[in-house]
């Protein structure tokens, strides 16, 4: 009997009746050909909806679908407002849906089933869903005193004397050490201007020369000095002025100062320690309060940042005192090895698209090509890579088939360094031996 048709509306009709004459069940199913279950079933439906019940055109399993248990007007009213706004999100349909008189006493699905709604009946209307970006893999920790440096600035610092000052600051995450701490003035006729990479190298040249080392790495924010244009990514001068040293310049992610909390926590501590009334007279004052605070911070102040456990850093880890890479301010050219930013700048290949000259950017820097031959090959846009061993920006085609070779300009060791080269340099980078510092 599992294989017997669905009961027509008379047999249905038919144990109904029955029922009501006083039969069994059994009896009633035996004669219509069904299960005794499906003769109860019936035989309820018919009890609580009388005949009108039986003769219905749907029974069993209800409707399917996205909005099949919502009233059928409440998806007509939605997909009606989505198409005359299709700019209107689901929420924004949602408060539309509740104020409208007629659907208020009936119940309204949520927001996330409006939008597979929308994306079923009027797909051109859903605005298509951009692909996430897999987003870049969070910084390395620190495991060694000067491994990696962390990079800030606090910037709009009004002073009595009515300068805007900026204080550039870095600080060693493993041995909780204040680095440097130093503020410009950076106020403009209108407004106030960011620190230049010029200002952020000679805050770091200063770090070195007091602390006598180069740190492996130096972790800084995405701010334009420190990484160069956004909408043309090219190496920033302050990178290639650190990659010259052997330093690598590391970036937080885009929009997440939470991967240098050290530098971020240092902020607000000097701002406790050294921005009282006195200190912001004028930048003379500011800069002598910064100097003396980070000195006390450093020696004599209980830190419980790292592991100094109510310790000063420098007692807490004496290493900071041990040079990791020496360094002297007066041996920063043989320091510096030009080749490995060579080195660096072919791990790179840029696409430029030529101006209407025939020029496109490299750094700051504008390269022109043969607008004839761009012309000839209806060239848009061209490929450029860097020939470490001849030192020149080769410029190709997007099949990779060779189209022009010239000198970079403005990559020099005297431009990177702001240092004059002397006559006789080291064939190679120079290591340093310096005894240890005892604190």
């Amino acid at each position: 009997m599992s294989n017997r048709p669905s009961l027509t509306v008379a047999e249905k009709e038919r144990i109904y009746m029955g029922k009501l004459a006083g039969r069994t069940l059994p009896q009633l199913a035996t004669e219509v050909g069904c299960t005794v279950h499906c003769a109860r079933k019936w035989w309820r439906i018919g009890r609580a909806k009388g005949l009108e019940g039986l003769r219905a055109a749907r029974q069993g399993r209800g409707q399917t679908g996205t909005l099949s248990q919502f009233d059928a007007c409440v998806s007509e009213m939605a997909v009606k407002l989505k198409r005359t706004h299709p700019g209107w999100g689901a929420k924004r349909v949602l408060i539309e849906l509740r104020e409208d008189p007629v659907l208020r006493t009936l119940r309204l699905p949520s927001p996330s089933r409006l939008a597979v709604l929308f994306k079923e009946r009027c797909p051109d209307c859903v605005a298509a869903r951009r692909p996430k970006k897999e987003p870049p893999p969070r910084p390395p920790m620190a495991t060694a005193t000067h491994e990696m440096w962390q990079l800030d600035s606090q910037e709009g610092i009004q002073l009595h004397s009515g300068e805007v000052s900026t204080i550039c600051s870095i600080r060693d995450p493993v041995g909780a050490a204040m680095i440097a701490s130093r503020s410009f003035s950076v106020k403009t006729k209108h407004h106030w201007r960011k620190l230049t990479w010029t200002e952020v190298r000679d805050v770091l040249r200063v770090a070195f020369a007091e602390w006598h080392t180069l740190p492996d790495s130096v972790l800084t924010d995405n701010e334009m000095c420190h990484a160069g244009a956004p909408q043309a990514p090219f190496p920033s001068k302050l990178t290639l002025w650190l990659v010259g040293l052997g330093i690598k310049h590391r970036f937080i992610r885009p929009g997440r100062p939470t991967d240098q909390p050290h530098i971020e926590r240092n902020h607000r501590t000097l701002d406790g320690l050294a921005l009282d009334e006195q200190s912001l007279t004028d930048g003379s004052h500011l800069q002598r309060s910064l100097d003396r605070e980070r000195s006390v911070y450093n020696r004599l102040f209980p830190s419980q940042a790292s592991d100094c456990a109510g310790r000063p850093p420098l007692r807490a880890h004496p290493e900071l005192l041990n040079p990791r890479r020496p360094y002297e301010p007066d041996l920063e050219l043989a320091l510096f090895d030009l080749q490995r930013v060579y080195d660096y700048l072919a791990t790179f290949t840029f696409t430029r698209t030529p101006n209407a000259s025939g020029q496109v950017g490299l750094g700051n820097c504008r390269y022109s090509l043969s607008r004839r031959l761009l012309r000839e090959r209806n060239l848009q846009t061209v490929l450029v890579r860097f020939d470490p061993q001849q030192a020149v920006w080769v410029f190709l085609t997007k099949d990779h088939e060779e189209l022009y070779r010239c000198p970079p300009k403005h990559l020099n060791v005297h431009e990177l360094t702001g240092l004059e080269a002397t006559a006789i340099q080291p064939a190679g980078p120079v290591q340093l031996t310096l005894p240890c510092l005892v604190a």
